[in-house]
């Protein structure tokens, strides 16, 4: 974009009050771009310098409480994502210790957070909506709580009761569906906003967490592609009579108000979509449906999933976005990049009462299953009694002055292996015991006419200390 990065942030705010600015009477409209708002009586515009700034009464150049109407932009993000990206932006002053707070007004969503700058801190609200292709987007900023709390209200009122050409909605939480007044969610009607404290889950390292009433989004930090992606928990809704269905409603529901449906990459390729079907280890079932999506008009593209979990009458929904699990920074296919497992395995839900899953997933486990990598293979039988055998073949490379010498390693055990929720402890009879997380799935990539059964182990490297997951196909 052509405005730098501090203006975005609203870091730097030079105050002038002179008596250049207009003084505004009640009713008077102000028309910035698609957005017109009528602004609040005694309020005044600062002139000529820049972006139209408005101060509050009471304000002076050492205090004071504006409210900056950002010029706006054209962009393919949806609205959620470019507010969650400018506030990703803003994490690095906000105050230690507090907490922002998220909601929707209106036409817009905002974030309110108290920042702390070089000889003072702040209170600022972002305000973000979208018309169309058009990003409009309004900053609010205060030196005292006292002119924040006095005006406030006529600030929500101004903002409530503004027009925004080709805005038909409220836009909802930042990666959140966009559910007009009146429609309840395909599957069922969304429940009380309170069911979010239902979901417990430990946030990525490194990633940021929002809250909004129908929402929470966890965000990656910008890796070194610019890529930044996203997981979000959202109003839990009422469970239909299909769970597959349920899922694509769901992934409807979220995805495809503003996003297209696309099934190759920007590079070409196609995009690894699928179905997947499972049984947490807390006994919860659960569907995840991944598709390529794309802004309409766009030629990049996404991978966007939503997985719904079944808690008796009710359902969890949970969405993400990433770029091609292939070129991922941080939900791809790369062991050492992908976050999806460590935060499946920290996910639970605290009403739910599943009882011990131990049986029925044993069942589930029971059989030969095979593993192969360009440098491992790994073959483990379990047995619906508790007990289970393995034969792992690894191969070391040893580069010497004149040849590479290759070594085979087997190793083969027989012992017990134990389920605790997702963990899996596997004690072998010669005394070794390995702890790690398991998932069973079932995979479809042809929208479930075909389904090929998948165990995925995660175990922490004796190497090198780094948790690694391995994917085992049903051998018989």
């Amino acid at each position: 974009m052509a405005r730098s990065k501090a203006r975005l942030a609203l870091l730097i705010v030079s105050v002038v009050v002179t008596s250049s600015m207009r003084v505004f009477a009640q009713g008077t409209p102000l028309t910035q771009g698609p957005l017109t708002v009528m602004v609040p009586p005694g309020w005044v515009k600062q002139a000529n310098l820049g972006p139209v700034k408005l101060y509050s009464p009471g304000s002076t150049p050492q205090q004071y409480l504006s409210v900056e109407f950002l010029p706006s932009e054209q962009t393919t993000q949806d609205v959620r994502e470019r507010h969650a990206t400018i506030m990703g932006n803003l994490a690095s002053i906000v105050r230690p210790g507090s907490v922002p707070q998220n909601g929707v007004l209106g036409k817009f969503i905002w974030t309110r957070i108290e920042v702390q700058l070089p000889g003072r801190n702040e209170t600022m609200i972002w305000y973000s909506a979208k018309a169309g292709s058009t990003y409009v987007a309004v900053g609010v900023e205060s030196t005292r709580p006292e002119l924040l709390a006095r005006n406030l209200r006529a600030i929500e009122n101004m903002l409530a009761n503004a027009t925004l050409s080709g805005a038909t909605t409220a836009p909802g939480a930042p990666n959140a569906p966009a559910n007009p007044a009146g429609n309840a969610p395909a599957g069922g009607p969304a429940l009380s906003g309170a069911m979010l404290d239902d979901y417990a889950y430990t946030v990525p390292a490194g990633w940021t967490t929002q809250r909004f009433p129908d929402g929470i989004v966890l965000s990656s930090p910008f890796s070194s592609t610019q890529e930044k992606c996203f997981i979000s928990m959202l109003s839990m809704r009422s469970a239909g009579a299909d769970l597959l269905q349920d899922a694509n409603n769901a992934f409807r529901d979220v995805w495809l108000h503003n996003y297209v449906l696309r099934n190759q990459t920007p590079a070409g390729f196609a995009f690894p979509e699928s179905t997947i079907h499972g049984l947490s280890g807390q006994g919860w079932e659960y569907v995840i449906v991944r598709r390529g999506i794309a802004p309409p008009n766009s030629r990049e593209s996404r991978l966007g999933f939503v997985m719904v979990a079944k808690l008796n009458n009710r359902l969890a929904v949970i969405s993400g976005l990433s770029k091609d699990p292939l070129v991922s920074a941080c939900m791809g296919e790369n062991l050492a990049s992908t976050v999806w497992p460590k935060f499946f395995y920290s996910l639970s839900f605290k009403s739910w009462q599943g009882g011990d899953q131990t049986p029925a997933l044993r069942k589930v486990l029971a059989g030969e299953w095979i593993a192969a990598t360009a440098t491992a293979g790994d073959m483990i039988t379990f047995a619906g009694n508790g007990r289970f055998a393995n034969a792992a073949a690894a191969q070391q490379y040893h580069l010497t002055a004149n040849e590479l010498i290759t070594t085979t390693q087997a190793y083969f055990g027989n012992g017990t292996y134990t389920l605790r929720g997702n963990a899996i402890t596997l004690a072998q009879d010669d005394g070794r015991t390995t702890n790690g997380f398991y998932r069973i799935e079932q995979e479809s990539k042809d929208e479930g006419r075909t389904w090929a059964d998948a165990f995925y182990l995660m175990r922490t490297s004796t190497i090198d200390g780094q948790e690694y997951e391995l994917r085992f196909k049903r051998n018989r």
